[in-house]
């Protein structure tokens, strides 16, 4: 009978060894949350590092948290740039935050009409684009909307398609997108007007 209690005993304590391993991988994995703990997690904000701009309707809110989660050091960093940095007097050109790893680059330009831009997506980095000042259409589809029009560059971490599908959203400086590798988007299309963009796009490395 010892033997039994000791052997019942065993079980019950490698089930909740096995429960916790489970529940704690979950806790870490957004992959395995459910679409309500995916929601609470991105309705929090905790991520945004106290950066107060609205992140758009069309960011895939699973990705981001996968993405965040496995490589939190440099999204927060990413934010925390964001939040404390002069965007409106940034100097245009490339910045290193943290060498490749993570980068900026500002730019200043006229929006184009649709019809002069192209679909693009990144196979290395993940885009938060930003309107600084001004405003500007970009456009967001998937990989079976669109036909290849430039191969994917390596060198250039870049490939082009032809589309004129997708999702066009409105990017101002009270809003900021996301890209990841399997948003195909097509960002710098005009509003109808003749304001100018400063933008700055921060690039973090996939890892």
């Amino acid at each position: 009978m010892q033997n039994l209690g000791m052997k019942t005993k065993l079980m019950l304590l490698a089930m909740v060894i096995i429960t916790s391993i489970s529940c704690s991988d979950k806790s870490t994995d957004p992959s395995k949350w459910s679409d309500e703990e995916v929601n609470k997690w991105f309705g929090e904000k905790e991520w945004l590092q106290g950066w107060q701009v609205s992140p758009d309707a069309s960011i895939n809110k699973r990705n981001l948290a996968i993405h965040y989660l496995k490589n939190q050091r440099h999204w927060d960093q990413a934010f925390h740039f964001l939040k404390d940095a002069d965007l409106k007097n940034l100097p245009l050109g490339k910045q290193e935050l943290e060498g490749q790893h993570l980068f900026v680059s500002v730019a200043e330009y006229k929006p184009k009409q649709k019809s002069e831009t192209r679909y693009e997506s990144h196979q290395k980095y993940i885009d938060i684009q930003y309107v600084i000042a001004g405003k500007e259409l970009m456009g967001i589809t998937t990989a079976d909307k669109v036909t290849v029009d430039e191969p994917y560059n390596a060198e250039k971490d870049l490939a082009f398609y032809k589309s004129e599908e997708g999702d066009f959203r409105e990017a101002t400086p009270g809003n900021f997108l996301v890209f990841f590798p399997d948003d195909i988007h097509r960002p710098s299309i005009t509003t109808g007007d003749s304001t100018m963009v400063k933008k700055i796009v921060v690039k973090i490395l996939i890892e």
